[in-house]
């Protein structure tokens, strides 16, 4: 199974929709994925997500099921910038203090620790029940399957505090970490093949991650916002 992990087109917030570059972001992408043998969609219930997955499902001609476990989570800084918490500083998280115990979220300041846990239990916990749904049942750490399990390509779009956190849950990566390590720009590529190397165990592997080759066929720039430094 591959499952690709698609951040929304570049978003009005305000109206909960895609900007005018989301759409044509949302347009390029779709002609990117008509070429990827998709045979299923989710969507987060969320207007910019359903949106950008509009273009997708007119293109390849499937239908678009809402999980709403997948919507953007809720969660802010504790600092004065208030920004939400997969927009965490690096310089917070990677201290020796947090570095020396990587599953301790109260030695980083800026984040409520038991805010952080509980984003992470829910997405594992509907992460699991939807993966079972899909033949993949979660023991310890890998993944069973029968093997009449269709290997199937899935598409989610979603958002990228939600598709960091997700990330982290199917690699069993520190959450902070991943937050702060990585980035997915709108409308971003991100491909996690389930790699079976002895049949009826799969494995989370990802292939790429933020990618745009869409933008780049289309000739389109990639959007920096939500990159809080130095980004030229």
């Amino acid at each position: 199974m591959k499952i690709y992990i698609i951040r929304h087109g570049d978003p009005d917030y305000e109206h909960d929709t895609l900007t005018p570059r989301g759409h044509a972001e949302a347009v390029a992408l779709a002609e990117y994925l008509k070429q990827e043998r998709l045979d299923t969609l989710f969507s987060s219930p969320l207007g910019r997500a359903r949106v950008t997955a509009s273009y997708t499902a007119q293109a390849v001609g499937l239908p678009v099921t809402i999980e709403p476990w997948t919507a953007e989570l809720d969660g802010r800084c504790l600092d004065p910038s208030h920004y939400a918490a997969w927009n965490v500083h690096g310089h917070d998280v990677r201290t020796v203090d947090y570095l020396a115990s990587q599953d301790d979220y109260q030695r980083i300041a800026t984040l409520d620790a038991s805010m952080v846990r509980q984003m992470e239990t829910n997405v594992r916990e509907n992460s699991d029940a939807f993966l079972a749904r899909l033949g993949y049942v979660r023991q310890n750490g890998v993944y069973r399957c029968a093997p009449s399990t269709p290997n199937r390509r899935l598409a989610l779009f979603c958002h990228g505090g939600f598709g960091l956190t997700w990330l982290s849950v199917l690699l069993e990566l520190p959450l902070p970490l991943v937050w702060t390590g990585f980035f997915l720009p709108t409308s971003s590529v991100t491909q996690i093949l389930f790699e079976e190397r002895t049949p009826g165990i799969a494995t989370p592997r990802c292939l790429t991650l933020g990618a745009l080759p869409h933008l780049y066929r289309a000739n389109q720039p990639s959007n920096t916002a939500g990159l809080m430094g130095n980004h030229d």
